[in-house]
C-alpha cells in the first residue's frame, strides 16, 4: 500500500508541476504578445501609420532600429488577390481568393504569363519542360544546362513558387494599409523580379521587360535565385 500510495503522490507531483509549466508558458506567451502589440502602438505613433495593428509585425533595420513591417502572410495574400483576379484586388478578395491558391509544390505559372515564361526558357536553350493543365511547370527529360538544374531544384522541393510576368503587383501601403499599385517595372526598368514569402510559399512578380533593358538569360538567372 505504502508503494502505491508512493507512486500517486509522485503522479499528483508531477500532474501540478506540468500544470504549473503551462501556466508559465501561457502567461509569458500572453505578456509577449501583449509587449509586441504595444510596440507596434508606440511605432505607429511615431511613425503616423494608420493600418490596422493586426497587419503588422515588428521588424529591424540593420542597425537593430525597430520598425513596422506588414506581416508576410498578408502581403503575399494580399499580391495574390491581385494575380488571381488579374486587377487591382479589394479587402473581400484578399480574404477569399487565398482559396484558389495553388496548393501543388513546384512552380505554377499564372495563366497570362505562360507562353512568356516558355520564351524565356527556350531562349536560355531550355526546352525540356512543359506547361500542364494545372498551370505547373513539369520535366519532360533531364537537361545538362545549370539554369535548367536549378529549375528542376525548385519543381521537386517542398515550396509553392508561383511566378507572375506583369511587371506590376498590388501590396499593402505600409503606412495606411490600403491596397495600392506598385508599378515595380516602371519604377526600375533594370529590376527583374520582386519576390513575396511567408512559410513555404514564394510569389516572383516578375517584369515584362518591354523596355528591352534586360535579356532573358539575365531574367532567368534571377528566377532560379529563389
Amino acid at each position: 500500500m505504502k508503494k502505491k500510495a508512493l507512486i500517486g503522490i509522485l503522479i499528483l507531483a508531477l500532474v501540478i508541476i506540468l500544470a504549473i509549466a503551462v501556466f508559465v508558458i501561457i502567461k509569458q506567451k500572453k505578456k509577449s504578445e501583449e509587449d509586441n502589440i504595444e510596440t507596434i502602438e508606440n511605432l505607429k505613433e511615431e511613425t503616423g501609420a494608420t493600418a490596422n495593428t493586426d497587419i503588422y509585425q515588428v521588424g529591424q533595420e540593420y542597425d537593430g532600429r525597430e520598425i513596422l513591417e506588414i506581416k508576410p502572410d498578408v502581403q503575399l495574400q494580399t499580391v495574390w488577390a491581385g494575380i488571381d483576379k488579374e486587377e487591382q484586388p479589394t479587402e473581400e478578395d484578399t480574404s477569399t481568393s487565398w482559396n484558389n491558391k495553388p496548393s501543388k509544390t513546384g512552380i505554377w505559372i499564372s495563366e497570362n504569363s505562360r507562353e512568356k515564361f516558355l520564351e524565356i526558357l527556350k531562349d536560355n536553350g531550355i526546352n525540356n519542360f512543359k506547361i500542364n493543365e494545372e498551370g505547373y511547370l513539369t520535366k519532360e527529360t533531364s537537361n545538362p544546362n545549370e539554369l535548367a538544374k536549378k529549375i528542376e531544384k525548385m519543381i521537386d522541393s517542398n515550396k509553392i513558387y508561383i511566378i507572375d510576368i506583369s511587371g506590376v503587383c498590388y501590396i499593402r501601403d505600409e503606412m495606411t494599409g490600403e491596397l495600392v499599385e506598385y508599378p515595380f517595372e516602371k519604377m526600375d526598368p533594370y529590376q527583374v523580379c520582386e519576390p513575396f514569402y511567408s512559410d513555404n510559399n514564394v510569389i516572383i512578380e516578375i517584369t515584362t521587360n518591354s523596355a528591352g533593358k534586360l535579356t532573358n538569360q539575365e531574367i532567368l538567372s534571377a528566377i532560379v535565385e529563389y
